[in-house]
């Protein structure tokens, strides 16, 4: 959960909160190299706020901002949010398209359209009547839907005697023969 607790962090109110770091083996590192909240990302959540984006655009619109440390980063854009009084409902959110063969397909023979056109494009055939012929004319096969099922378990009662039985043998140890 890097973003929830990277949002939860830029809009706590406070200016001198440090960055939050991981306290658990399922919680990632936020700073880290390889974290997906990346400096991009970070520069991409403010595109509706016209002044910000005006002076981000001017200062840190080029290469640079790559050699930018992300704690530095991340408190300026902390502080920046803050005296812009900018609230989450502000930020930009971009849901990514989910690729699959067919997108891959399509991306390959009409690399000229967006990836928003293609998902669309997928969304269209995917719900049509001739999917299938479709599917076969770019030569792929069709996804196959897997069916969930929940796996009865068998209940019943068994005596405390009978479950030793079942599961122990008693040994004997020193028997005299």
């Amino acid at each position: 959960m890097p973003f929830k607790t990277f949002s939860s962090w830029i809009f706590d109110g406070r200016k001198d909160s440090d960055i939050p770091t991981p306290s658990g083996n399922k919680a990632t590192d936020i700073t880290k190299y390889n974290s997906p909240i990346t400096h991009t990302f970070v520069i991409s959540l403010i595109l509706r706020n016209g002044n910000i984006n005006k002076y981000l655009d001017k200062y840190l619109n080029n290469i640079g901002l790559r050699y930018i440390s992300k704690q530095e980063l991340f408190h300026f854009i902390k502080k920046v949010i803050q005296e812009c009084h900018v609230k989450k409902y502000d930020l930009m959110y971009y849901e990514r398209p989910e690729k699959n063969q067919l997108f891959d397909k399509l991306r390959e023979k009409l690399s000229v359209l967006k990836d928003d056109d293609i998902s669309l494009l997928v969304e269209q055939i995917t719900s049509s009547s001739n999917s299938t012929s479709i599917y076969e004319s770019l030569g792929l096969q069709l996804p196959k839907r897997k069916k969930i099922r929940k796996q009865k378990r068998e209940v019943g009662s068994v005596s405390l005697k009978d479950f030793l039985r079942k599961n122990f043998e008693v040994v004997r140890v020193g028997a005299k023969s």
